[in-house]
């Protein structure tokens, strides 16, 4: 969503596509195995009988996974934005409820320790250290995991954790992130954005993973259903819980794209206000960004122009963020 496309046998390309299809095909080939259901030519070329065969075989599986990948990169976003519990029919969308109320639970809990933390202060008392660090770590469990407003709420953790790094530039600099984003690559380093790529490409080896992991599922429920038959009964609980566990190990490295997604904005956003010439000697307009930010809206309201009208300025604006006088 946020990073360019990788170039094909990459390392990122390698680590967040070829792996998860080629361990889809190991898998699911071991279980149309043990089901007994492969085709019997394909059965006879997978049968290695001499070094040509090996290297057949080898050649055959890289160039499907290949294939496999190439498709599963272009399906990316859309896979991305499943997990995340956009769409109407999304099944994620019954987590909707659950998240919006651990997000209210967060909150509440949040305003009870700063009510506790202002009368403590209020009474010259201190306000005791285990209860200092339990605020601590749930703001930054809602600051990590959560938008700036329940609207934005998404029905999935997952979903939630993207969303509350989308929001952090509209939130302090007042830009919106994917156009903003697609600018400030124009000014980026290359090196600091292959550290961005590196970060995205973990999270995509997990997403893929939990695809991989439920298609094994479907398909062992499917194959079962066909062959009424049940065999190797430990594969359906070994791929739910690597189901499972790839969900938190991607929301985990959302966590950690997120910083540095965050972070590209807070040091180059400046560059990119220079590389368009303004100054920021304009007064900024209304935002949402909270107070004590004015340095970060001077130089960001242009910029946000820039972003929605898709052109270098506003008409009457002129390129130290002023209007003309003589402008109706």
């Amino acid at each position: 969503m946020f990073t360019k496309l990788p170039e094909l046998f990459e390392r990122n390309f390698l680590i967040g596509y070829f792996v998860p299809v080629l361990s889809f095909l190991v898998a699911s080939l071991f279980l149309l195995g043990e089901f007994g259901v492969l085709p019997p030519t394909l059965t006879t070329n997978l049968t290695i009988t001499s070094e040509v065969d090996a290297l057949i075989g080898v050649t055959v599986i890289g160039l499907l996974t290949w294939v496999v990948s190439i498709f599963l990169l272009a399906m990316n976003r859309d896979i991305v934005r499943v997990i995340e519990g956009y769409g109407g029919w999304n099944p994620a969308r019954v987590f909707a409820g659950l998240e919006r109320r651990h997000y209210q639970r967060l909150c509440r809990e949040i305003s009870r320790l700063n009510e506790e933390y202002r009368a403590c202060h209020d009474e010259g008392q201190l306000f005791p250290p285990q209860k200092h660090a339990r605020l601590a770590q749930l703001l930054q469990e809602r600051v990590g995991h959560f938008p700036d407003d329940a609207q934005w709420l998404l029905p999935t953790s997952f979903g939630n954790t993207i969303r509350a790094f989308e929001v952090y530039p509209r939130v302090m600099y007042g830009v919106d992130a994917i156009p903003g984003w697609n600018r400030l690559l124009a000014v980026m380093p290359e090196a600091y954005a292959q550290l961005v790529d590196n970060e995205k490409a973990i999270v995509d080896f997990w997403v893929n993973m939990w695809l991989a992991s439920l298609l094994c599922l479907v398909e062992y429920v499917g194959v079962a259903l066909y062959t009424h038959t049940i065999v190797a009964p430990l594969l359906p609980p070994i791929a739910l819980a690597l189901l499972l566990f790839a969900y938190l190990r991607a929301r985990s490295a959302a966590v950690e794209w997120g910083d540095m997604f965050k972070a590209a904005f807070d040091v180059f956003l400046p560059d990119l206000h220079r590389k368009f010439g303004f100054t920021g000697t304009r007064k900024p307009r209304k935002s949402n960004m909270p107070p004590g930010n004015s340095s970060a809206r001077r130089f960001s309201t242009p910029i946000q122009t820039i972003c929605q009208n898709g052109r270098g300025r506003s008409e009457g604006e002129d390129k130290q963020g002023q209007f003309s006088t003589d402008t109706a």
